[in-house]
């Protein structure tokens, strides 16, 4: 019997060798999927009509949302499961440079709607092959659940596969101890912040201030976002790109909003608040000419949350901008954003995955 309508209890999505064994993703919140097809226009001299509607390769997007919940995330298992297209398509490390070759099958299997679990046979399912990793992204709220967004980009897309379900006992549950990772489950000790914001000590760390008055720096809401901006490439004697290459240098950009309480502490002058290129030592009126002077300081950054999630940005971040909001006469508190850049340092580990001991004591070693 058809179904009447498509929800999420009846969606299963898995990664992996789609002619092998595939990885259901736990914790899904949503899917998308959008397929393009590009045409080229051939007019010819003599009539109005179009000479021929070019059809060049569909472009296939995927995108997926998911909480932090234990189990591996999706930019892991996306680089790190493979595909059926070849063998060694997978990360050989966990860098941008590590992962940026590798590929994977995603299959979306759809179950009837009578069902309280997809299970038994699907009714319908679509496997996208060879599909790369285009960008990912962590939002870490003080309200609501940690999450990861990743967008899958590929050229195939096929109906038809009849799959098992693997949610057929309808009592799933996170891995981690914790659950689903909230606010409570960033674990201050092992992260490092930039030292720019207020609360921060020198060593990067947001200490706790005792007391019951929290940590020094008192974080609302943390983003990490990287777009690879991946390009095709194509070649005489085949109609599909034989690789989609990570277009480096790549940007990768976060974003830390913090209750204020004491101002935002960002110094800004025409002429350099520092003296030299690097260091905090203050620039005097006695300084030369020739002397260096700047603004801002290269940070470390490094989040891992208790579930297994660990995000290493490197030691070159560098201050974007400082935004100061609120505290208006409707009686909201002044929040103050502070948003970095950095390029080509992005190292993603999961502890249900490879590679999570190179992420360990708040650093990555290759």
């Amino acid at each position: 019997m058809a179904n009447n309508r498509i929800y999420y209890a009846i969606q299963q999505v898995q990664l992996g060798p789609a002619a092998g064994s595939m990885t259901a993703v736990h914790g899904l919140q949503t899917v998308g999927i959008t397929t393009n097809f590009n045409l080229e226009q051939v007019f010819e001299m003599g009539q109005l009509a179009i000479y021929q509607n070019v059809e060049a390769v569909p472009d296939i997007e995927v995108t997926l949302n998911k909480v932090l919940d234990g189990y591996p995330t999706l930019y892991v298992l996306a680089t790190e499961e493979g595909s059926s297209l070849a063998t060694g398509l997978t990360a050989v490390n966990p860098s941008i440079a590590g992962r940026q070759n590798a590929r994977t099958d995603m299959r979306l299997s759809i179950y009837g709607d009578t069902n309280i679990a997809a299970s038994g046979s699907s009714i319908a399912a679509v496997t996208c092959s060879g599909m790369y990793v285009s960008s990912v992204s962590y939002t870490f709220p003080v309200d609501g659940n940690f999450t990861e967004d990743v967008t899958l980009v590929g050229n195939n897309k096929v109906w038809g596969a009849v799959t098992t379900g693997v949610f057929g006992a309808n009592n799933d549950e996170p891995v981690a101890a914790q659950g689903v990772a909230r606010r409570q489950y960033l674990q201050m000790s092992s992260c490092r912040f930039p030292k720019q914001i207020p609360g921060i000590n020198a060593s990067g760390i947001n200490q706790s201030i005792g007391n019951g008055s929290g940590y020094g720096a008192h974080f609302q809401n943390i983003t990490v976002s990287c777009d690879f901006g991946r390009e095709a490439i194509q070649e005489l004697g085949t109609f599909a790109p034989y690789h989609r290459y990570v277009t480096f240098p790549v940007e990768v950009t976060s974003e830390f909003e913090v209750v204020a309480v004491s101002g935002d502490n960002i110094n800004a002058t025409e002429s350099g608040y520092y003296r030299g290129l690097t260091g905090t030592t203050l620039a005097t009126p006695s300084d030369t000419g020739c002397v260096a002077r700047h603004n801002l300081v290269d940070e470390t950054i490094f989040l891992e949350t208790c579930e297994g999630t660990r995000i290493y940005l490197g030691t070159k971040n560098k201050l974007t901008s400082v935004n100061y909001t609120g505290g208006d006469t409707g009686g909201g508190n002044v929040s103050v954003t502070y948003s970095y850049s950095t390029f080509n340092d992005f190292v993603v580990a999961h502890s249900g995955g490879d590679f999570y001991s190179q992420l360990a004591n708040s650093t990555y070693t290759p």
